[in-house]
């Protein structure tokens, strides 16, 4: 259920009154503003797909959903990171990739990246905190800066950019690589 692969004219309309008294619904319930998630193109096309896949389901039904679109897009990313690490070092890399239950009853889980959780519902989001987990993990544990900015020689930050999710320089701020989302 990826909103992002679907024509936009087969989706619910952001502005019908059903599908926002279902994000009100849900942000009851959850105790988060889900209209906030309607500002990022992403978490605005997770949210329409699914209203449009599932009708106003409650939230018992849709926190396993939230669930699985952060897993599937963290494992995405960290799975195209390691083998990106891995030409770039010939070291086959592991990083894992978590899922907690929610403590509460029917509610949101939490997806980890090494010890960095991934939240939101926007994929840029979740790939700047999936790439700072797999850099984190990777520092950590196998004593391991990666990726390098081949300028400086120094690792760069994921960050948010205009273009999506990348690896930029802590010294001049250019863009090193993307980050895949």
């Amino acid at each position: 259920m990826d909103g992002a692969r679907r024509p936009a004219t087969s989706l619910t309309h952001p502005d019908d009154p059903a599908f926002r008294a279902w994000l009100r619904a849900l942000s009851h319930a959850f105790d988060h503003d889900f209209e906030e998630d309607l500002g990022s193109p992403g978490g605005r096309a997770f949210l329409l797909a699914t209203f449009t896949d599932n009708g106003a389901v409650p939230a018992p039904y849709f926190a396993p959903l939230v669930d699985e679109h952060r897993r599937v897009h963290a494992e995405r990313v960290v799975a195209a990171l390691l083998t990106r690490a891995r030409r770039d070092t010939g070291r086959a890399l592991d990083v894992p990739v978590r899922h907690e239950w929610s403590d509460a009853p029917d509610g949101i889980g939490r997806v980890f990246v090494g010890h960095e959780p991934v939240e939101g519902l926007d994929p840029v989001g979740m790939a700047v905190a999936a790439a700072e987990g797999v850099q984190c993990h990777l520092a950590d544990r196998e004593l391991l800066v990666w990726p390098l900015c081949r300028d400086h020689r120094t690792g760069p930050h994921a960050t948010r950019t205009p273009d999506g999710a990348a690896w930029v320089c802590s010294v001049t701020h250019h863009v090193v690589a993307p980050v895949p989302s």
